[in-house]
Protein backbone atom coordinates (compact mmCIF):
# COMPACT_ATOMS: atom_id res chain seq x y z
CA UNK A 1 0.00 0.00 0.00
CA UNK A 2 1.73 3.25 -1.13
CA UNK A 3 1.94 5.77 1.80
CA UNK A 4 -1.03 8.91 1.96
CA UNK A 5 1.57 11.59 0.71
CA UNK A 6 2.88 9.47 -2.75
CA UNK A 7 -1.39 9.14 -3.41
CA UNK A 8 -1.76 13.04 -2.66
CA UNK A 9 1.59 13.97 -5.06
CA UNK A 10 0.45 11.69 -7.55
CA UNK A 11 -2.82 13.37 -7.95
CA UNK A 12 -1.35 17.00 -7.96
CA UNK A 13 0.97 16.20 -9.99
CA UNK A 14 -1.20 14.66 -12.81
CA UNK A 15 -4.52 15.59 -12.36
CA UNK A 16 -6.06 17.22 -15.85
CA UNK A 17 -8.46 20.14 -14.57
CA UNK A 18 -10.02 23.45 -15.26
CA UNK A 19 -10.08 26.73 -13.91
CA UNK A 20 -8.95 27.55 -10.15
CA UNK A 21 -8.19 23.82 -9.67
CA UNK A 22 -5.89 23.54 -12.42
CA UNK A 23 -4.16 27.35 -11.44
CA UNK A 24 -3.64 25.50 -7.94
CA UNK A 25 -1.68 22.60 -9.42
CA UNK A 26 0.06 24.82 -11.43
CA UNK A 27 1.19 26.83 -8.67
CA UNK A 28 1.31 23.85 -6.36
CA UNK A 29 4.05 22.24 -9.05
CA UNK A 30 5.74 25.83 -9.03
CA UNK A 31 6.38 25.67 -5.06
CA UNK A 32 3.74 28.54 -4.34
CA UNK A 33 1.46 26.86 -1.82
CA UNK A 34 -0.24 29.82 -1.29
CA UNK A 35 -1.67 30.71 -4.38
CA UNK A 36 -2.43 26.93 -4.46
CA UNK A 37 -3.99 27.58 -1.45
CA UNK A 38 -6.20 30.09 -2.32
CA UNK A 39 -7.20 28.57 -5.78
CA UNK A 40 -8.50 25.15 -4.46
CA UNK A 41 -10.15 27.10 -1.34
CA UNK A 42 -11.64 28.61 -3.62
CA UNK A 43 -12.77 25.23 -6.20
CA UNK A 44 -13.61 23.64 -2.48
CA UNK A 45 -15.48 26.39 -1.69
CA UNK A 46 -18.00 26.05 -4.99
CA UNK A 47 -18.48 22.38 -4.16
CA UNK A 48 -15.66 20.63 -7.19
CA UNK A 49 -14.67 17.55 -4.95
CA UNK A 50 -11.49 18.05 -7.07
CA UNK A 51 -10.94 21.19 -5.11
CA UNK A 52 -11.78 19.84 -1.62
CA UNK A 53 -9.53 16.41 -2.53
CA UNK A 54 -6.49 18.81 -3.32
CA UNK A 55 -7.59 21.53 -0.20
CA UNK A 56 -7.53 18.37 2.01
CA UNK A 57 -3.82 17.16 0.65
CA UNK A 58 -2.66 21.00 1.37
CA UNK A 59 -3.83 20.48 5.09
CA UNK A 60 -2.68 17.25 5.73
CA UNK A 61 0.99 17.86 4.21
CA UNK A 62 1.37 21.28 5.77
CA UNK A 63 1.49 23.27 2.51
CA UNK A 64 0.65 27.53 2.56
CA UNK A 65 -1.40 26.04 5.35
CA UNK A 66 -0.82 24.95 9.25
CA UNK A 67 -1.18 20.90 9.14
CA UNK A 68 -4.44 20.39 10.40
CA UNK A 69 -5.63 16.71 9.81
CA UNK A 70 -9.06 16.73 11.12
CA UNK A 71 -9.67 19.42 8.33
CA UNK A 72 -7.94 17.28 5.99
CA UNK A 73 -9.83 14.02 6.85
CA UNK A 74 -13.19 16.24 6.96
CA UNK A 75 -12.62 17.51 3.40
CA UNK A 76 -11.41 14.12 1.92
CA UNK A 77 -14.88 12.90 3.42
CA UNK A 78 -16.87 15.73 1.65
CA UNK A 79 -15.09 14.72 -1.62
CA UNK A 80 -15.48 10.90 -0.97
CA UNK A 81 -18.90 11.63 -0.84
CA UNK A 82 -19.40 12.41 -4.22
CA UNK A 83 -17.71 9.60 -5.10
CA UNK A 84 -14.28 10.94 -5.90
CA UNK A 85 -11.71 8.15 -6.19
CA UNK A 86 -8.63 9.92 -4.98
CA UNK A 87 -10.05 11.15 -1.44
CA UNK A 88 -11.81 7.41 -1.13
CA UNK A 89 -8.45 5.76 -1.77
CA UNK A 90 -6.77 8.61 0.61
CA UNK A 91 -8.92 7.28 3.28
CA UNK A 92 -8.37 3.96 3.23
CA UNK A 93 -4.58 5.15 3.90
CA UNK A 94 -5.07 6.97 6.88
CA UNK A 95 -7.73 4.45 8.05
CA UNK A 96 -5.49 1.71 7.61
CA UNK A 97 -2.66 3.38 9.28
CA UNK A 98 -4.46 4.99 12.30
CA UNK A 99 -3.70 8.22 10.54
CA UNK A 100 -5.51 11.16 11.54
CA UNK A 101 -8.76 8.66 12.10
CA UNK A 102 -9.05 5.69 14.60
CA UNK A 103 -7.20 3.00 13.11
CA UNK A 104 -9.79 0.90 11.03
CA UNK A 105 -9.47 -1.95 9.38
CA UNK A 106 -13.20 -2.85 7.86
CA UNK A 107 -13.09 1.00 7.63
CA UNK A 108 -10.46 1.15 5.44
CA UNK A 109 -11.06 -1.82 3.42
CA UNK A 110 -14.65 -0.52 2.77
CA UNK A 111 -13.41 2.86 1.56
CA UNK A 112 -10.69 0.71 -0.69
CA UNK A 113 -13.86 -1.10 -2.32
CA UNK A 114 -15.27 1.85 -3.20
CA UNK A 115 -12.17 3.33 -4.98
CA UNK A 116 -11.91 -0.27 -6.42
CA UNK A 117 -14.97 -0.11 -8.06
CA UNK A 118 -14.46 3.12 -9.62
CA UNK A 119 -11.51 2.09 -11.07
CA UNK A 120 -8.76 3.30 -8.93
CA UNK A 121 -5.96 1.21 -9.41
CA UNK A 122 -3.97 1.13 -6.30
CA UNK A 123 -7.09 0.24 -4.82
CA UNK A 124 -8.35 -2.24 -7.02
CA UNK A 125 -4.51 -4.23 -5.38
CA UNK A 126 -5.09 -3.24 -1.90
CA UNK A 127 -9.01 -5.49 -1.83
CA UNK A 128 -7.14 -8.21 -3.66
CA UNK A 129 -4.75 -8.27 -0.93
CA UNK A 130 -7.61 -7.79 1.50
CA UNK A 131 -9.39 -10.59 0.36
CA UNK A 132 -6.06 -13.10 0.38
CA UNK A 133 -5.09 -11.87 3.35
CA UNK A 134 -8.75 -11.94 5.62
CA UNK A 135 -7.78 -8.36 6.68
CA UNK A 136 -11.13 -6.50 6.96
CA UNK A 137 -13.13 -8.94 5.30
CA UNK A 138 -13.38 -12.69 5.06
CA UNK A 139 -10.85 -14.38 3.32
CA UNK A 140 -11.79 -15.31 -0.68
CA UNK A 141 -8.90 -16.37 -2.91
CA UNK A 142 -12.00 -15.99 -5.43
CA UNK A 143 -12.59 -12.74 -4.38
CA UNK A 144 -9.09 -11.66 -4.61
CA UNK A 145 -8.37 -13.15 -8.24
CA UNK A 146 -11.00 -10.85 -9.45
CA UNK A 147 -10.01 -7.89 -8.28
CA UNK A 148 -5.84 -8.86 -8.56
CA UNK A 149 -7.01 -9.69 -12.39
CA UNK A 150 -8.40 -6.31 -12.80
CA UNK A 151 -5.03 -4.14 -11.29
CA UNK A 152 -3.20 -6.60 -13.60
CA UNK A 153 -4.72 -5.99 -16.68
CA UNK A 154 -4.80 -2.79 -16.29
CA UNK A 155 -0.91 -2.83 -16.13
CA UNK A 156 -0.06 -2.60 -11.92
CA UNK A 157 2.96 -4.83 -11.85
CA UNK A 158 2.53 -5.67 -8.15
CA UNK A 159 -0.87 -7.18 -9.40
CA UNK A 160 0.64 -8.84 -12.14
CA UNK A 161 3.10 -10.85 -9.84
CA UNK A 162 0.42 -11.89 -6.69
CA UNK A 163 -1.89 -12.89 -9.65
CA UNK A 164 0.50 -15.14 -10.99
CA UNK A 165 1.22 -16.47 -7.68
CA UNK A 166 -2.15 -17.70 -7.11
CA UNK A 167 -2.21 -19.47 -10.54
CA UNK A 168 1.21 -21.29 -9.03
CA UNK A 169 -0.59 -22.25 -6.08
CA UNK A 170 -4.24 -22.90 -7.07
CA UNK A 171 -5.55 -20.21 -4.92
CA UNK A 172 -8.82 -18.97 -6.42
CA UNK A 173 -8.31 -19.94 -9.82
CA UNK A 174 -7.21 -23.55 -11.74
CA UNK A 175 -3.31 -24.45 -10.80
CA UNK A 176 -1.37 -23.51 -14.11
CA UNK A 177 2.22 -22.78 -14.29
CA UNK A 178 2.12 -21.52 -17.58
CA UNK A 179 -0.52 -18.80 -16.63
CA UNK A 180 1.77 -18.02 -13.46
CA UNK A 181 5.07 -17.71 -15.51
CA UNK A 182 3.54 -15.16 -18.11
CA UNK A 183 2.02 -13.21 -15.28
CA UNK A 184 4.92 -13.21 -13.13
CA UNK A 185 7.28 -12.67 -16.21
CA UNK A 186 5.32 -9.68 -16.96
CA UNK A 187 5.88 -8.06 -13.25
CA UNK A 188 9.17 -9.00 -13.39
CA UNK A 189 10.28 -7.13 -16.71
CA UNK A 190 8.58 -4.34 -15.00
CA UNK A 191 11.60 -4.14 -12.88
CA UNK A 192 9.78 -6.05 -9.22
CA UNK A 193 12.39 -7.88 -7.44
CA UNK A 194 9.81 -10.59 -6.19
CA UNK A 195 8.41 -11.12 -9.43
CA UNK A 196 11.77 -11.84 -10.32
CA UNK A 197 12.38 -14.68 -7.66
CA UNK A 198 9.31 -16.15 -8.06
CA UNK A 199 9.91 -16.23 -11.78
CA UNK A 200 13.31 -18.11 -11.44
CA UNK A 201 12.25 -20.61 -9.05
CA UNK A 202 8.86 -21.26 -11.41
CA UNK A 203 11.09 -21.58 -14.38
CA UNK A 204 12.18 -25.03 -12.38
CA UNK A 205 9.11 -26.55 -12.04
CA UNK A 206 8.30 -26.38 -15.72
CA UNK A 207 9.01 -28.78 -18.92
CA UNK A 208 10.22 -27.84 -22.09
CA UNK A 209 6.83 -27.75 -23.75
CA UNK A 210 5.58 -25.90 -21.16
CA UNK A 211 8.65 -23.11 -21.13
CA UNK A 212 7.59 -22.84 -24.24
CA UNK A 213 4.17 -22.16 -23.96
CA UNK A 214 4.86 -19.87 -21.75
CA UNK A 215 7.11 -17.73 -23.04
CA UNK A 216 4.79 -17.54 -26.22
CA UNK A 217 1.91 -16.30 -23.23
CA UNK A 218 4.20 -14.20 -21.51
CA UNK A 219 4.97 -12.24 -24.91
CA UNK A 220 0.91 -11.79 -25.39
CA UNK A 221 0.72 -10.42 -22.06
CA UNK A 222 3.66 -7.76 -22.24
CA UNK A 223 1.64 -6.41 -25.43
CA UNK A 224 -1.79 -6.67 -23.94
CA UNK A 225 -1.12 -5.65 -20.17
CA UNK A 226 2.08 -3.72 -19.98
CA UNK A 227 1.62 -0.30 -17.95
CA UNK A 228 1.57 3.05 -20.71
CA UNK A 229 3.74 5.64 -19.20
Amino acid sequence: MRPLVTLIVAVLMSFSAHGSVNDGIAAYNAGNYAVALKEFSASAAAGDPAGEHLLASLYYQGHGVERNLTKAVALFREAAAANYAPSLANLAVMYAAGDGVPKDIKMAFDYNRKAAELGDLQSQFNVAQSYRKGSGVTQDYSKAAYWYRKAAEAGSSHAQNEYGLLFAQGQGVPLDYVQAFAWMDLSANAGDSEARENRAQLVTMLSAAQREQASKLAAEYAVRYSRKQ
